[in-house]
């Protein structure tokens, strides 16, 4: 087995294994807040208590391995093996990959060290103190939600996986199809979101959040099942 092999491996697995962590993000950020989704939008996710804020955290923390980190093998994989499919603009668009990849990153890891301490200090704060508390949390939510998120790693997003999608779909037809629909739903998000459409955003968002961490599942079965895939062949 030669680096290319055992570097497809790793790819594989990572995407696999992201896949579990995205969904268990996703769940503990709706056990935070007791199903009350609205709750992300509104700012009360600060009233949650001492159990709303550790399950938020660790809803963060898995997030930063299961849309991320754990994503980087495979962005940097498919670049080895697009490269030489034809297309020049694959670095490009792996650039962006990797940039969604970081932008996200970080964005989880400002809310897990920000908003589970504010939310603590706000349950024995009040009056005066609890306004300024509120002004605070929301202002890194919105920050990393509406601005390092939904905006700039959606806008990145889309542009790698729109880029790659058409050249994934010579090799693996199905693959290549859903990979730009998700590039879509990722587009959709970073629109509705500059526009200020909401329904925009909300199909978008909605979209990928349930079928990244499947694109990504499928990708790293597939290439656990084709061993050996060189780039040119």
């Amino acid at each position: 087995m030669n680096d290319f092999d055992r570097f497809q491996r790793l790819a594989g697995w990572t995407a696999i294994l992201s896949t579990p962590l995205a969904f268990g993000s996703g769940a503990l950020s709706v056990a935070s807040v007791n199903g009350n989704t609205q709750a992300f939008f509104d700012g009360s996710l600060i009233s949650t208590g001492l159990r709303g804020a550790n399950l938020f955290r660790w809803a963060m923390l898995l997030d930063v391995f299961g849309y991320y980190l754990l994503l980087a093998p495979l962005a940097l994989f498919l670049w080895n093996w697009l490269r030489a499919k034809g297309s020049s603009f694959v670095m490009l668009y792996t650039i962006c990959g990797l940039a969604y990849i970081l932008i996200g990153a970080m964005g989880a890891v400002i809310l897990a060290a920000v908003e589970p301490a504010l939310i603590r200090e706000y349950t024995q704060a009040s009056g005066p103190r609890r306004e300024i508390l509120q002004v605070v949390f929301n202002s890194f939510y919105t920050a990393v939600d509406a601005g390092l998120w939904n905006t700039l790693e959606a806008l990145l997003a889309g542009i790698w996986l729109l880029g790659i999608g058409p050249v994934v779909r010579r090799e693996r037809p199905a693959l290549g199809v859903v990979t730009v629909v998700l590039g879509l739903f990722w587009l959709l998000d970073a629109t509705g979101r500059i526009v200020n459409v909401e329904a925009i955003y909300t199909v978008g968002a909605g979209g990928l959040l349930v079928l990244a961490p499947l694109w990504a599942l499928w990708f790293g079965i597939d290439l656990l099942r084709r061993p050996g895939v060189m780039p040119g062949k």
